[in-house]
């Protein structure tokens, strides 16, 4: 890459292409790829077989105990659980902070800068409801929450999801929403970036310019509900207790922290917000309890308060493995956690919702693959399949899409090298003349 012209030499117009490709570059790829490698490995050391399979045999006898009533039995398979259990959710909690860190410092910490500078808004009520108990007052919200479950759901995809995953620009979606956009639209250099940034994307080969996912939470159950207001209510009192505020919830996954960033401005700027804890460290530590993210209520209209988390893909990939063993320490008594908490039986529900999963990536791969076909309008496809968008075509068109973007990477780094040849042989001219 050329780092061998001296630093004494360079004139000043030309100190910030040394940086950009010279020794600096280099170094920064070389962390770039560091972190990167460290958040793999974090990510792939997450689910340890011989601690599932350890914590099912423990809960099999512990629902064998129950059974026949040996308490004490039980009471110490019970503790041997917590035992295992807290010391997962510290494993766990160190590979958050692995990945969180490669979030945070790729590119430089460019992308991340903006998510230290999110301000916190202090949280409010949930809406009355009618009940002199927790129980009547539960049952009513969850009522509630049935019935706003499928606007919800309909205002986060048309707000949030469609928008940002149908941008032909950054800026063109920071002008739809009113935002600045200043701060997504220049690189660490000060260039224009305009464009999706295809490595900060999900790329999966068919949705490679998808910047956030959406995971609407399941219902939440009674049991749950109940718990959790009474528990509210024993720890803060009736009058300070905020309420069930994430009976109607999603999550936005993404893998750039500038588009989470943004999307937080967006909801911002389309919804009333009635609470947000930025639970992101502004500092780098060992490990997490929870799982940095930004989490928001959302006022829906006349008082009723929605959950939104932003969370990056990889947190919350340890998340999902994380929660289950939350559920054995937040446990009171053994017979909170007599259910297997891995591998559990599919129910027809299960089934179906899972059919349906495979069903939206088929229409999503269509639906992308059309999406790449607009914004790549120099791929001469010959229009067979009555523009149904055929799997033939599709398939067709993802390897095109592919070679296009190893010609890209090509190129990039043929003009890269060009530029350093430029400047060390400008910089020697300027030696020659006398001028160094």
């Amino acid at each position: 890459m050329g780092n061998n012209f001296s630093h004494t030499r360079i004139p000043a117009a030309f100190e910030e292409m040394h940086k950009r490709l010279g020794h600096e570059f280099v170094t920064d790829w070389n962390k770039n790829e560091l972190y990167l490698t460290r958040a793999k490995e974090a990510i792939e050391s997450i689910q340890d077989e011989g601690v599932r399979a350890k914590v099912t045999g423990l809960q099999n006898a512990l629902l064998n105990h129950v059974q026949t009533g040996e308490k004490a039995s039980a009471d110490k398979v019970f503790k041997e659980l917590k035992e295992i259990a807290e010391e997962q959710t510290k494993r766990l909690g160190k590979a958050t902070a692995t990945v969180l860190f490669n979030y945070r410092f790729r590119d430089n910490g460019h992308r991340y800068r903006e998510i230290d500078r999110i301000e916190e808004i202090p949280a409010v009520k949930q809406m009355a409801v009618r009940g002199k108990i927790a129980a009547e007052r539960v049952k009513v919200l969850l009522a509630k929450a049935n019935w706003k479950e499928t606007k919800f759901q309909k205002r986060m995809m048309s707000e949030i999801v469609d928008p940002m995953n149908q941008a032909s620009s950054i800026r063109d979606l920071c002008e739809s929403y009113g935002i600045d956009s200043s701060p997504y639209i220049y690189d660490k250099f000060g260039n224009t970036v305009e464009l999706i940034d295809s490595l900060f994307a999900f790329g999966d080969g068919t949705a490679s310019n998808v910047l956030v996912k959406e995971r609407f939470g399941p219902p939440k159950s009674y049991e749950r509900a109940l718990a959790k207001e009474e528990e509210g209510i024993a720890k803060s009192g009736a009058d300070k207790w905020i309420g069930l505020r994430d009976l109607n919830r999603v999550t936005f996954e993404f893998e750039d922290p500038l588009m989470l960033t943004l999307a937080c401005n967006a909801l911002l700027k389309k919804f009333k917000v009635s609470g947000l804890k930025n639970k992101f460290e502004n500092v780098h530590t060992e490990t997490y309890d929870q799982p940095p993210n930004i989490h928001m209520n959302l006022d829906l209209g006349k008082g009723w308060l929605v959950e939104v988390q932003l969370m990056f893909a990889s947190v919350l990939t340890i998340k999902k493995e994380l929660h289950k063993f939350y559920d054995i320490v937040r446990a009171k008594e053994p017979t909170t956690i007599l259910s297997p908490l891995f591998d559990k039986p599919k129910t027809n529900e299960g089934r179906v919702k899972e059919e349906l999963r495979r069903t939206n990536k088929a229409l999503d791969s269509v639906k992308n693959a059309e999406r790449m076909n607009q914004r790549l309008s120099f791929i001469n496809l010959d229009g067979s399949g009555g523009g149904g968008g055929g799997s033939g075509e599709n398939k067709r068109l993802r390897e095109e899409i592919e070679e296009v973007k190893k010609e890209n990477t090509r190129l990039k780094a043929f003009i890269r090298e060009k530029m350093v040849d430029e400047a060390r042989m400008i910089d020697e001219a300027r030696e020659i003349l006398g001028e160094g």
